[in-house]
This record gives C-alpha cells, sequence and structure tokens, in this order.
C-alpha cells in the first residue's frame, strides 16, 4: 500500500476559517478525497496542509426556488445530488451524470464540488512516482516532455469530470468565496486549453456551490467507458436543443470541454467529427474514440424529443 506523505489536517466548521485556511501557502482543498487521496499517494501532489470541507453547512446546502432555479452545495455528495427530488425532476441529466461517476461507494464519498475541480487525466501522468520516473516524468509534474505530444509546447492531459458537459449546458454558475469576496463564474469559463492548468480561480478560492438557472431545455447525457462501471471516461456528451438549432458537449478528449453548436441533427453530427480530436491520453485507440464520436452524439440525439 502506498503511504501518504507527512502533511497537517485541518477540519473546519466555518466558511470564514476554511477560506482563511485555503490561502494559507502549500493548503489544498479535500472534499470527499476520491480523486486528490490515490493522486498524493503517487506523489502527483504534496500538500503541506489538507483542509476538510466536509464540516461546513453552507457547502452542503440546497436552496430551490419558486422558478425552479436551484443551488447545491459544493460539498454535497454525487450520490445525494442524483437522489435529491427536485435534481431528478427539473435537471435529470445532472442525476444521471452523477450516477455514472465510478461505484456508489465513490459516489457516496465524492462530491459535486469536487467534480468540478478534478484535475485533468493522461496515462502517463495518472500513475505512481517511479512508473513516471522511469519516463523522466511529464510535463505536468517533475518532467518536460508531453509523452501524448512530445513535439507540442502544452500539456494535453484530459479533462474527464462527469457532470461539467451536462453543467455547461444547463447554463451553471460556480460561486466562490475568496478572503477579498465572493465570484460567480460560468461553469463554461472554467477550464483552459493547457492540462497542467487546473479550473482558473482567484488565489485561495472555495467553491461554496454551484448555481442553476430555471430549467428551460432537455439535456442528455452519455458516458462512453470501456466497462459499465469504475472506469473514467473514454468520450463524455451532452447535447440539447438550442434557440437556432442543437448543441453538444464533448469531453474527455483533452484539456477542456467542447462545445459545438449547428443548425440540424445531422449537421451537429458532421460539426462534433469535425471539431473534436481525441488525444492519445487513454490506453484506447484515439481513432476508435474519434469514430465513435458520431455514435455517441447520434444516440444523444436520438433520445431526446422532436
Amino acid at each position: 500500500m502506498l503511504p501518504l506523505p507527512l502533511l497537517r489536517w485541518e477540519a473546519p466548521h466555518q466558511l470564514v476559517d476554511l477560506v482563511r485556511l485555503a490561502a494559507e501557502p502549500g493548503a489544498r482543498l479535500i472534499a470527499g478525497g476520491t480523486d486528490l487521496v490515490p493522486s498524493m499517494k503517487h506523489r502527483i501532489f504534496r500538500p503541506a496542509l489538507l483542509v476538510s470541507t466536509r464540516r461546513v453547512a453552507e457547502l452542503r446546502a440546497v436552496a430551490v426556488a419558486a422558478d425552479g432555479a436551484c443551488s447545491l452545495g459544493a460539498a454535497l455528495t454525487l450520490q445525494e445530488v442524483a437522489a435529491h427530488p427536485h435534481v431528478r425532476t427539473a435537471f435529470p441529466a445532472l442525476a444521471a451524470a452523477c450516477r455514472t461517476v465510478a461505484t456508489p461507494t465513490i459516489q457516496h464519498m465524492g462530491t459535486l464540488g469536487g467534480n468540478l475541480m478534478l484535475d485533468t487525466r493522461c496515462m502517463y501522468y495518472n500513475q505512481p512516482a517511479g512508473w513516471r520516473s522511469a519516463l523522466g516524468g511529464c510535463l505536468k509534474c517533475e518532467g518536460t516532455l508531453c509523452h501524448v505530444a512530445p513535439r507540442g509546447t502544452g500539456c494535453y492531459a484530459a479533462h474527464s469530470a462527469d457532470t461539467v458537459p451536462v453543467l455547461m449546458l444547463l447554463g451553471a454558475t460556480a460561486r466562490f468565496v475568496t478572503v477579498a469576496g465572493e465570484t460567480c463564474v460560468p461553469v463554461a469559463e472554467l477550464y483552459t486549453d493547457d492540462g497542467r492548468d487546473g479550473p482558473k480561480l482567484p488565489t485561495g478560492a472555495v467553491l461554496v456551490a454551484v448555481e442553476l438557472p430555471p430549467p428551460s431545455r432537455p439535456v442528455v447525457y452519455r458516458k462512453l467507458r470501456q466497462r459499465g462501471a469504475i472506469d473514467y471516461a473514454l468520450l463524455l456528451t451532452a447535447v440539447a436543443p438550442a434557440p437556432e438549432g442543437w448543441e453538444a458537449v464533448i469531453s474527455a478528449v483533452g484539456p477542456r470541454p467542447v462545445l459545438v453548436s449547428a443548425a440540424t441533427r445531422p449537421a451537429l453530427i458532421d460539426a462534433v467529427y469535425q471539431a473534436v480530436q481525441p488525444l492519445p491520453t487513454h490506453q484506447q485507440s484515439s481513432t476508435w474514440r474519434k469514430r465513435m464520436l458520431r455514435v455517441e452524439v447520434g444516440r444523444a440525439l436520438a433520445a431526446l424529443p422532436d
């Protein structure tokens, strides 16, 4: 069993204390820990301080407005989000996305906020320290070369957070608190084109809640993976009607989710195929994953009402 590095642990009960601790040098927030703890054991992250979000009541709150808008606390577990009556009724695609994360055990621990903040993934990066060192490390972690694209200048580790494609199409925003105050960022604007970068957050920011506007259109979500549980996605697909046609968000193909729009359903399938290029960050063939784009978008569109 791989041990954790030595560190300091804090679990405050008040949001003000959580924000203060999160701003300390070397601090890192931990919610469910289902992704962070294995990465720490692999020595990908070596925080001096872990600050738990689980005891702060504000981060576990749910508020539903009369018009159907909803605020979901960032520390709610994926299981709690998927089971919430309003989410199941008004935002069924979000409930479906929460239910596809790993296994029920992981869904019981992992949180909605943790899924939004999920680190990008790559078969050269998410490995024990000894495995990485045998390759000279990688650009994202103690190395100088991206093994996915050795001639490139960036990191191509893939964004693979199950809930994000759905949240983007729902128009969700993420509400953060820092020592300087509160700020809201559209979920669609959180991610960058370089896999080395995490979500674009102010220093020391604490994700407090995910804000969903009133439901206005149906969204269909699909996850392609090697097995029916446990595995991270080979493709994540969410589709919805738009004011002037149709929209899709595709993820698990590169450092950020890709938003594509088109006037008709057949045109959307073609547009996604042209716009999205899966990268060899997974064991499975990127050529096969490219071909599956048409299949997954077509199946998602078929599940939408006419």
